[in-house]
């Protein structure tokens, strides 16, 4: 069992897709429009303003930040020691809807989910994407057919992309080839309710965090729930398992005051809980 988690830092819209580097948790802190960082005292510091709607993001080997734009459809190339952005691909013409997470592999192929409709707009369909993308080989359609794209985790081989199918209440896997490809999806697990952002542990578990029921799962390689931490009353966004040692999990929840529709209030936070098995793989 876990000690309770404890509160990291607050401040924060919707904080999504967590990276770590150099002893600081980047967030993309979405209804914010901006890209933050939170030191070690969990005092949170704007890099950024994103106009376009930061989503996923994940750092390239050079150090640099590749950001997912949702609304803009862009993806931008950020330095995070001055925030300043330039674009490196344009999917407005390519993606159907939103982009979402995002994650970088050691060969310098990214992947990035168009999530194929517009939740809380559109019908919900299974006509989600994966776009990959490289510097030097640009950018191509991976997968198609997916049933909301979120969280994506690469295992520590980079042999296996793990992605989080919202709606689908599911995980696919698939088999990362050259160039960026991807074949052989399967079903990795399936969930009792929305998964959203994943990390991996060394010993082959996900964590996976239920959006909409403010949970955070523990899966085995089976598909088996073995863990779970509750958050009453909150959203479920995202996770990272990070530290020096990688064994800090932080929990991204939010809490939803929707008595105007039309202007909800979100109150965004981060907690940390000790771990005994380090995280592994990408992110």
């Amino acid at each position: 069992m876990y000690t309770e988690p404890v509160l990291f830092a607050r401040g924060l819209a919707w904080p999504e897709s967590p990276r770590w580097k150099d002893g600081e948790l980047f967030i993309s802190d979405v209804h914010n429009f901006r890209l933050a960082r939170v030191s070690a005292d969990g005092s949170v510091e704007t890099i950024c303003a994103v106009e376009g709607r930061p989503a996923g993001m994940d750092f390239a080997g050079d150090g640099s930040l590749l950001l997912a734009t949702g609304v803009g459809r862009e993806l931008l190339r950020v330095d995070p020691s001055t925030g300043d952005l330039e674009q490196v691909a344009d999917l407005r013409g390519s993606a159907k809807a939103y982009l979402n997470d995002l994650i970088t592999h050691a060969s310098g192929w990214s992947w990035v989910g168009d999530t194929g409709f517009r939740f809380g707009i559109d019908e919900p369909s299974q006509s989600g994407s994966l776009w990959a993308f490289h510097p030097q080989g640009g950018l191509r359609l991976a997968a198609d057919g997916i049933f909301f794209p979120n969280g994506i985790v690469i295992s520590p081989d980079g042999f296996t992309l793990y992605l989080a199918e919202t709606f689908g209440k599911c995980i696919s896997a698939f088999d990362i080839g050259e160039d960026g490809v991807l074949s052989n999806r399967r079903v990795h697990a399936t969930l009792p309710a929305e998964p959203d952002g994943l990390c991996l542990d060394a010993d082959g578990h996900l964590w996976v965090p239920l959006l909409f029921k403010g949970t955070f799962l523990r899966i085995s390689p089976e598909g088996n729930t073995v863990e779970e931490v509750s958050f009453p009353g909150k959203n479920a966004i995202a996770c990272v398992a990070a530290g020096d040692d990688r064994k800090t999990l932080f929990l991204c929840v939010c809490t939803m005051d929707q008595t105007d529709p039309q202007n909800p209030k979100r109150d965004g936070e981060i907690y940390t809980l000790r771990l005994s098995i380090p995280g592994a793989g990408r992110p």
